[in-house]
């Protein structure tokens, strides 16, 4: 609610923060920042969020910067009926921003507990970073920044970065992203691999150092041994590593995939892209790699409605149009691959695109004098930034046009120089006229050298927090407090004050609701404020009292609360319950 950019960025980082803190929960799915912020600042009934993300709930809320404080609200919303699970206001000095963020982010995850079923929760859910408050907002700007398939963008974000790194040398996260910032580059033929490689390298190395258990230290080194090494089973390690460390990490289920994906685990690639994909469904990477997955599986209603997904949100997105280009071309469409070309905005790398994906048109219609104007063209840039780029679409050319040998020699080069773009060879379906020839399956023998790496699917297991004996115990101890002392007449009661009422933590209550109830703990307490309402409800002694106050004398705190939850139980409302009720005692 601020009007400063900077601001702006600060805020938006609060919100990404609390969305990773409840990320690295076992069992919750938690939308990512680039889905979430699809529908900031607009107003929109929460019950198409919840169609359009797949989500039961919404936290919704805004902040405010003035001066050395800050202001948050925050509220946590049915997507259903739009009733209100629980809202809140925080009103703190900025200096206490990040454990105001591991605050509001313990208090959701409670509430969300307390409505859904059991999953753990540690006792802490954000690290303080150890850098100052300004500095942290340029991080969130930086990041903002690198993560822009746009060469531009993300050389101003790893500027940003080093003068991070410069007041903050021990700040793993800002050593991190420049990493990953070279890396994407050189994935996606941005600049040349090995100056991406050599500049990001050391990056990587001082992180790990600073700091070994942060997740994207291990989504790093796993897409650096698969981009640089192509070392399919190291990276496949280290990114079920993150997945461990944060199990709702997005970009680590989206890494995974192309890992899979390239050495041909078409299977196990799919569940993970389908994750990534349901974890950040509006983010213009995961509708590019949903394209992908349909292109490699020649699903032409997913090339297309995942492609032009990806273009929606971000038109600038210039890796993509290539790569749909050949998507196309397995269709036989070079009328719409050369629209698609004329789409593309006026930015850098623009013009090499648009020659690229009419090169490829032309193979197609067969124009035999554009095609090698064209191809002359594209052979004077290879002496360019833009050399592994085009070497890689010319493969796609040459075989195209039945020149077999030219494609062959630049997969050699491509080899030769370890360039990334070289492992997309063996499950690309426009290459099949390749894998006849024994020195194409040389080549991949070569690629793949390091891999069949099988990544089975880990079902989430919940422990046994008690033993049988134990169990049956504390079910019993909770039965009677909660009777005699009626702790479900206190409408600010929570899993963590009934856990203590018993002298358990909130995480063995949670299971013991679950494992011994089979409910949840809003569930469990509201059942008792039911029967308690039923028999207030029927007592001539509190006739004079509205079948409202009725309920908040039974722990209610919420007339829609209420409501739903009495329907839910018995099939009608409250008044029609009373009524009924009440008549058959005449």
């Amino acid at each position: 609610m601020s009007n400063n950019i900077d601001n702006e960025y600060f805020c938006d980082g609060i919100t990404e923060e609390i969305i990773n803190a409840l990320t690295s929960i076992q069992g919750l799915k938690v939308i990512a920042r680039t889905s979430s912020f699809a529908f900031k600042n607009k107003n929109i009934d929460v019950r198409h969020i919840g169609n359009q993300l797949g989500v039961a709930t919404v936290l919704e809320g805004s902040i405010r910067v003035f001066k050395k404080r800050i202001r948050i609200t925050a509220q946590l919303i049915n997507t259903t009926d739009g009733s209100h699970f629980w809202s809140n206001n925080f009103d703190r000095e900025l200096s206490n921003i990040f454990e105001l963020q591991d605050e509001i982010s313990l208090l959701i995850a409670d509430k969300i507990r307390e409505n859904f079923g059991h999953f753990e929760v540690k006792e802490q859910l954000v690290e303080h970073p150890n850098i100052s408050t300004q500095a942290y907002q340029e991080f969130l700007k930086a990041k903002k920044l690198t993560a822009q398939f746009n060469k531009q963008a993300i050389l101003k974000g790893i500027s940003i970065l080093k003068n991070i790194i410069e007041a903050f040398p021990n700040f793993a996260l800002a050593y991190i992203n420049i990493h990953y910032a070279y890396n994407s580059m050189a994935a996606g033929g941005l600049m040349p691999v090995k100056d991406a490689f050599r500049k990001g390298e050391n990056y990587l190395k001082k992180a790990h150092q600073l700091n070994v258990n942060l997740p994207e230290v291990y989504h790093s080194y796993g897409w650096n041994a698969l981009n640089k090494k192509w070392d399919f089973k190291t990276a496949s390690k280290h990114l079920q590593k993150a997945l461990e460390l944060k199990p709702g990490y997005s970009d680590a289920h989206q890494k995974l995939f192309i890992t899979l994906i390239l050495e041909g685990n078409l299977t196990d690639a799919n569940y993970h892209i389908k994750k990534a994909y349901s974890l950040d469904p509006l983010n213009d990477l995961n509708n590019y790699f949903m394209a992908y997955n349909a292109y490699v599986n020649k699903d032409f209603s997913g090339i297309n409605t995942y492609f032009n997904r990806c273009f929606e949100i971000n038109n600038q997105f210039m890796v993509g149009y290539g790569i749909y280009a050949l998507a196309l071309s397995l269709q036989n469409k070079p009328l719409e691959i050369i629209n698609v070309a004329n789409t593309i905005p006026e930015i850098e790398g623009a013009k090499v695109e648009r020659l690229i994906m009419t090169t490829i048109a032309y193979c197609l219609q067969q124009e035999n004098d554009k095609i090698q104007a064209n191809i002359d063209a594209l052979l004077l840039l290879m002496e360019s930034e833009s050399r592994e780029r085009v070497s890689f679409f010319l493969i796609y050319i040459y075989t195209l046009i039945g020149s077999y040998t030219k494609a062959l020699d630049i997969i050699e080069t491509g080899i030769l120089h370890k360039e990334p773009l070289m492992t997309l060879l063996k499950v690309d379906p426009l290459l099949l006229p390749l894998h006849k020839l024994d020195r194409f399956n040389e080549y991949l023998q070569i690629i793949f050298e390091r891999s069949n790496a099988h990544i089975p699917k880990k079902e989430a297991i919940v422990k046994q927090l008690f033993s049988k004996a134990q169990e049956k115990q504390y079910k019993a101890l909770l039965i009677k407090v909660m009777e005699e002392e009626q702790l479900f007449l206190n409408s600010d009661l929570s899993l963590r004050i009934l856990a203590q009422k018993i002298d358990i933590n909130a995480n063995q209550m949670s299971w013991l609701l679950n494992s011994s109830f089979k409910k949840n703990f809003n569930d469990f307490v509201n059942q008792y404020r039911i029967n308690h309402f039923k028999t207030i409800a029927l007592n001539p002694k509190f006739n004079h009292i509205t079948i409202l106050g009725l309920a908040y004398d039974s722990g209610f705190n919420s007339k829609s609360v209420f409501n739903t939850y009495f329907k839910k139980n018995e099939g009608i409302t409250p008044s029609q319950w009373v009524k009924i009720n009440k008549a058959s005692l005449l």
